[in-house]
């Protein structure tokens, strides 16, 4: 096992390489990779591919959260009180508890207090591997807020240094001959690390632990590293991206709400504008945030940029080749601790995006999940999509699971029975989640004709009702007639 923790940023990237052997005496197609609990949650995404073929593996949760006890007095007889993890082809189940006469090549020592604080991820290989047969793959996990700013406040022109606390052994539910683990850092300031005698290097800003022998299912040493990190850490608390479809007026109108958090070091003192001057003229480096830049279609029109006050004039947008850029400066810099909460939207020809397959039918729409905002983790995103009224059959495929999907109605004006609305929520997002979500539906032509024929009849009515109106007598007694 080769594994690497990538530090260099906010976003802590684990890559671990297995080279792996089938030891039981049957053919086996699944491999489980543990997280333990308190960095589960925190993992934002996870991926395995075999290294020969570079194919992706299918990943998914186990059925289970946490292992499972087994308590009843019928299965009490055959389980001793060393906990040992089993997962029964059968059942799908795991128990704690080690059987007696029992052997199975996926143990899992451990206390009673770890049994019950592992996630388990099922990898399903592309083929089932006979006995003594070997397959090498790579799993590659990404976590958010694994990292503490330590000390949390520092002065206003100070360098941030950052905690972390992991494992010096790669995740394994299974017993592992040889591993090492190599930890990637910012740069060359390394105030402290783990020392365990005889198994660490410096590499300048490289840290190599290992090689360990003969290493236990989920074995742990604790791994401490206070190291330097002078750059931004900049979190979206909240994203609502908006999307919607007209296919009268063949545009796709774009719209992003930004809740957006500098989760750095926060100042010991209060904020001195004239430091901040002195900073900015002499170009020092700092963790400050003092703008952002988006990467736009190329084809994108009527760009604007807000905040809750109103329209932000710092901003500029510049044309290339295959994009538009949006570079744009907050009212004020973000240091840590600070909010700053802005929106911006555009339109762009609905055929960049929109095609027609005319095969099946129906209207495909191939677009991002999120535009990239360079060096930002995302706690939840929303992504509503509007499609034009009357779409019907509605299909939608994305590149990874969401956390919730919901269909509702949205109406807006000139609308009759409304448009179709579909909502996707996802947490802890990352700009390796910027991949096209597909969404599929069918659409009449006849559709077209909704919008006109609906103004058309509240125009006919209107004028019938002035007609009836003006025509009708409201007063008292016969009317005279001029002479």
């Amino acid at each position: 096992m080769h594994r690497t923790i990538d530090l260099t940023s906010s976003i802590v990237r684990e890559t671990t390489s297995f080279a792996a052997q089938n030891i039981y005496n049957e053919s086996i197609g699944e491999y489980y990779y543990p997280i333990p609990k308190e960095w589960d949650e925190h993992l934002s995404f996870i991926e395995v591919k075999e290294r020969k073929t570079e194919q992706y593996f299918e990943v998914e949760k186990a059925d289970f959260n946490s292992l499972k006890w087994v308590a009843s007095s019928k299965l009490s007889d055959q389980f001793e009180n060393t906990f040992v993890m089993h997962i029964s082809n059968e059942t799908n189940e795991i128990i704690c508890g080690k059987p007696k006469n029992f052997k199975w090549p996926l143990l899992h020592t451990s206390s009673m207090n770890n049994c019950s604080q592992i996630q388990y991820y099922k990898i399903s290989f592309n083929r089932r591997l006979d006995p003594e047969d070997k397959i090498k793959f790579t799993v590659t996990t990404a976590f958010t807020h694994m990292l503490t700013p330590y000390p949390k406040e520092i002065a206003q022109t100070g360098r941030q240094n950052m905690l972390f606390r992991g494992n010096q052994y790669g995740n394994s539910a299974y017993y592992t001959a040889q591993q090492k683990t190599v930890v990637k850092l910012p740069s060359v300031v390394i105030i402290s690390y783990s020392q365990p005698t005889g198994f660490i290097t410096n590499n300048r800003n490289m840290l190599e632990y290992g090689l360990f022998d003969g290493k236990e299912p989920n074995s742990y040493e604790e791994l401490k590293i206070h190291y330097e990190l002078q750059q931004s850490i900049l979190t979206v608390k909240g994203l609502r991206r908006d999307l919607e479809i007209s296919h009268w007026g063949g545009n796709l109108a774009i719209e992003e709400h930004f809740n957006l958090t500098q989760e750095g070091a926060r100042l010991k003192d209060n904020f001195s504008r004239l430091e901040y001057h002195k900073n900015v003229y002499a170009r020092q480096s700092s963790i400050m945030t003092r703008e952002l830049s988006l990467s736009l279609p190329v084809h994108a029109s009527n760009v604007y940029y807000r905040d809750e006050i109103g329209n932000v004039s710092t901003s500029h947008l510049r044309y290339e080749q295959d994009k538009a850029v949006l570079e744009f400066k907050p009212r004020y810099p973000l240091f840590g601790g600070w909010n700053y909460t802005w929106y911006y939207g555009y339109n762009v020809p609905a055929g960049d995006f929109v095609r027609y397959h005319s095969e099946s039918g129906r209207y495909i729409l191939n677009i991002p999940f999120i535009n990239v905002l360079p060096r930002v983790t995302y706690d939840k995103v929303q992504v509503r999509i509007i499609l034009p009224e009357g779409a019907s059959n509605v299909k939608v495929e994305t590149p990874f699971p969401v956390d919730k999907e919901s269909h509702a109605v949205h109406k807006t004006y000139l609308d009759t029975i409304g448009r179709y609305l579909i909502v996707l929520d996802k947490f802890n997002v990352l700009n390796d989640h910027a991949k096209n979500i597909q969404v599929s539906y069918t659409y009449s032509s006849f559709e077209l004709l909704r919008k006109p024929l609906a103004v058309s009849t509240c125009i006919l009515g209107a004028f019938l009702l002035s007609m009836i109106y003006s025509r009708m007598e409201f007063g008292i007694g016969k009317s005279e007639k001029k002479s």
